[in-house]
């Protein structure tokens, strides 16, 4: 029987072994030299110059974002002298957000062509620092800028009576840790809910001697009335003298007699004669530093 396979010749073999050498090698040189050239031209590329910057939703509790202006600044980013993203360094990038005081966490992510996604979590501002021009204070005792980042926001301000600004740096001063727990309490036990605080001074709350140990508590009381077929608040400002031991116990005895200094002000505000929105009167000053009783400074 004949073989039904017929054998190439020898030459034959070799000749296609050597095509099919120059074939798969030709064709890789070329994607490789495509691959190469890609990889050099990219760089230069302006469809890869990063043109975006691209932020996560606001902060539910801030319901604020950064200006993309103020991100660019931070991340050496410019329309002058765009940066090539692929030579763009997330985590060079992260830290350099990080130097901001505002930024406790960031992460960056590139979107190809032209586009950065930045993800990143702001500190949450307690109070205003009063010893200061434009600064705030977090919970953990941070203190960054106000403006122009919370500039629509209204704070209660501290005063600790510090010495001067050294900088963006964690206040740790026995002061500034009682007027945040402070605060705190006021909010937990509701009594921020009931008045509106305005200043809080610890400044006197360790004083040497005891006798002039005090904390002191700014509030406004605010009465709304219709006159004139108009709204019109009434701001009654309090100055609550506190003892150190026992502010709470204080400030509960004040929240008992509110009801008739409401009544007072209600009738005190019914019989005033109004010629704007809002009428302020003058602050009064309560000292409740002594047990069951109550100074009022007339």
């Amino acid at each position: 029987m004949k073989n039904m396979t017929e054998k190439l010749p020898k030459s034959k073999a070799f000749f296609w072994i050597i095509f099919s050498t120059l074939i798969i090698s030709g064709f890789n040189y070329f994607v490789i030299t495509k691959i190469k050239k890609y990889r050099q031209t990219r760089y230069v590329l302006e469809k890869y110059n990063i043109k975006t910057i691209y932020q996560d939703k606001k902060d539910v509790n801030l319901d604020l974002n950064l200006d993309v202006n103020y991100l660019a600044e931070m991340l050496d980013l410019s329309f002058d002298k765009p940066t090539n993203i692929f030579l763009f360094d997330e985590k060079e990038a992260a830290k350099k957000l990080l130097k901001s005081p505002l930024i406790i966490d960031a992460t960056l992510k590139k979107m190809k062509p032209d586009c950065i996604f930045v993800d990143y979590t702001l500190r949450k501002p307690k109070a205003a620092l009063f010893d200061f021009d434009n600064i705030l204070i977090d919970q953990e005792g941070y203190i960054f800028p106000k403006d122009p980042f919370f500039k629509d926001f209204d704070f209660c301000k501290i005063y600790l009576n510090l010495d001067e600004f050294k900088g963006f740096e964690k206040i740790d001063t026995k002061e500034a840790k009682l007027a945040l727990e402070m605060l705190n309490k006021l909010e937990s036990s509701g009594f921020s809910d009931l008045v509106k605080i305005t200043m809080l001074d610890t400044s006197r709350a360790f004083l040497q001697s005891y006798g002039k140990r005090e904390i002191v508590l700014q509030i406004d009381e605010v009465v709304s009335i219709n006159k004139e077929e108009k709204n019109v608040q009434f701001v009654f400002p309090k100055i609550l003298r506190l003892s150190t031991d026992n502010f709470l116990e204080q400030l509960s005895n004040y929240a008992s007699l509110r009801k008739k200094i409401i009544k007072d002000y209600e009738n005190q505000a019914s019989s005033f004669e109004v010629t704007s929105d809002v009428v302020r009167f003058n602050p009064k000053t309560i000292d409740m530093r002594i047990s069951k009783l109550a100074f009022i400074d007339q």
